[in-house]
């Protein structure tokens, strides 16, 4: 091999171990932030639609699906009638089904009422906003999903209309049968 061409090699190799490096410290401070925020999440206090506190450490030993949604946003009330259907039938599996509302109160109680919902949810404002933020939905658009397994790892995440097969797959993948 002539020496021009083990140069370009070398310097091959020299740039590919120095993109696998940015790349591992990226993921490496994604993950970190994201282990952060959960930990800032469950440390977070929220109002119920009626006023009364509930802190999300209460969750925090259990599969959350945290999804952040408006009454205002149609993609998120249109998949509320799935994240309560998960809710049940994944209840006795250790999953729990939270929406953090960005939104008021007085909105939000209206909205449980007409779709008799009993999941838990939140009322978030511009805090649940800031929260998406960090759990990796940098747009802050709606509906944002959040799966955080019980260790407290952010394990799925999806912007947009959460179909319920994708939802039940992601839960059906990582808990036992």
């Amino acid at each position: 091999m002539n020496s021009r061409r083990r140069h370009l090699l070398l310097i091959s190799a020299g740039l590919a171990a120095l993109g696998g490096g940015l790349a591992l410290a990226l993921y490496r401070t994604s993950t970190d932030d994201r282990a952060a925020a959960v930990a800032r999440m469950f440390a977070m206090v929220l109002d119920d639609p009626s006023g009364k506190q509930q802190p999300l450490e209460q969750w925090k030993d259990k599969w959350l699906v945290l999804n952040f949604w408006a009454t205002w946003c149609a993609p998120c009330v249109e998949e509320m009638p799935t994240l309560q259907q998960v809710a049940r039938d994944y209840a006795d599996r250790g999953v729990v089904v939270v929406g953090l509302g960005i939104d008021r109160a007085e909105a939000i109680r209206r909205f449980k009422t007409q779709l008799n919902l009993d999941l838990p949810l939140l009322v978030a404002g511009a805090t649940g906003s800031e929260l998406a933020r960090e759990l990796g939905n940098p747009s802050g658009a709606l509906p944002y999903t959040v799966l955080i397994s019980p260790r407290g790892t952010v394990v799925q995440t999806r912007l947009g209309l959460v179909r319920p097969e994708l939802l039940r797959s992601w839960l059906d993948s990582h808990l036992p049968a």
